[in-house]
C-alpha cells in the first residue's frame, strides 16, 4: 500500500506540474498577443500622427512635394492600421487611436506618441524572448534540448539537489526549489539541508526579491566550471551554481517568469 501510495503521489505531482506549465505558457502567449497587438496600434497611432502633421505642413515653393509626402504618410498610417487589426486590435480600437493620432499637431504631442510606441514595442520584444527562452527555443535547439527544458523548469518547484553560494560565501550543497506562496504572496526560494546522512531535513524559505545571472557568463568555484544564477533574497544574494549553460538559461527563465506573475498579480489587485 505504501509503494502504490508513492506510486500514485509522483504520478499526479508530475502531471500536475505538467498542466500548470501549460497553463503558464498558454497564458504567456495571451499575453504577448496582447501586447503586440497593443504596440501595432500604437505604431498606427504614431503613423497617423505623423500624416496630420505632413498633410497641415505648408511646403513654401513646392506644393507638389507637399503633397507627395502627405500621400505617402498617409499610405503607411493605412498599412500601420491594418498591420493593427491584423496582430488582433478591433477595428473600433484602432480606428479611435488613429482619429486621435490625426489630431495630434504639437511637438510635445508627437513625443509622447513616439516614447509609447517605442516602449510598447520594447515590451513586446521582451515577452516574446522570455516565451522562447521558457520553451528553451535557440538557435541551434533541438527536440532533446527542450525536453530537457521542460524537465528542469517542472523540477524547478519540487526541488533539486544543487550546488549553493550562501550569502556567507560559503559553497554548499542544498536542495533548491523556488515556488509562489499560496494565497497570492511573494516568491519563496527554499533551501534544504540534510541532516543525520539524509535521515530527515530541515528547510529555510526566503522571499525572492529579483534574479540574474552571476557575472553574466562562465565561472570556475572550487576548482570546477559553472554557470551561476544570482537570487536576490531577503538574507542576502544566493548564488545557484550549474554545471549547464541550458540549465542556467532554464533556471533563470522560469524564476523570472514566477516574479514577473507575481508583480502582474500585486499591480492588478493595487
Amino acid at each position: 500500500v505504501g509503494q502504490m501510495k508513492a506510486l500514485l503521489r509522483g504520478y499526479f505531482l508530475d502531471n500536475v506540474s505538467i498542466t500548470g506549465s501549460r497553463r503558464r505558457r498558454r497564458r504567456d502567449e495571451v499575453r504577448l498577443h496582447s501586447a503586440q497587438a497593443h504596440a501595432a496600434v500604437s505604431v498606427a497611432q504614431l503613423a497617423a500622427a505623423i500624416a496630420g502633421v505632413v498633410s497641415a505642413c505648408d511646403l513654401r515653393g513646392d506644393k507638389k512635394l507637399g503633397a507627395v509626402l502627405a500621400s505617402a504618410a498617409a499610405l503607411v498610417a493605412t498599412v500601420c492600421a491594418e498591420a493593427a487589426e491584423s496582430a488582433g486590435a478591433n477595428r473600433p480600437r484602432v480606428t479611435s487611436a488613429v482619429k486621435t493620432g490625426l489630431e495630434s499637431r504639437s511637438p510635445a504631442e508627437l513625443l509622447t506618441l513616439t516614447a509609447t510606441a517605442a516602449t510598447c514595442l520594447r515590451g513586446a520584444a521582451a515577452l516574446k524572448l522570455r516565451a522562447a527562452d521558457v520553451r528553451g527555443i535557440s538557435t541551434g535547439a533541438n527536440a532533446n534540448a527542450n525536453a530537457m527544458a521542460m524537465s528542469i523548469s517542472a523540477s524547478i518547484q519540487k526541488g533539486i539537489a544543487l550546488r549553493v553560494c550562501l550569502p556567507c560565501g560559503k559553497v554548499r550543497v542544498r536542495t533548491v526549489s523556488v515556488f509562489p506562496r499560496r494565497g497570492g504572496g511573494a516568491v519563496a526560494l527554499r533551501l534544504g539541508t540534510k541532516r543525520l546522512r539524509g535521515a530527515f531535513a530541515t528547510y529555510d524559505d526566503h522571499e525572492l526579491l529579483g534574479v540574474s545571472t552571476g557575472g553574466g557568463g562562465e565561472a570556475v568555484v572550487d576548482g570546477r566550471r559553472c554557470f551561476a544564477v544570482a537570487l536576490s533574497t531577503s538574507a542576502g544574494t544566493v548564488q545557484l551554481l550549474l554545471e549547464d549553460q541550458t540549465h542556467c538559461k532554464v533556471w533563470k527563465a522560469a524564476i523570472e517568469g514566477m516574479l514577473s506573475d507575481f508583480l502582474y498579480v500585486s499591480t492588478k489587485d493595487a
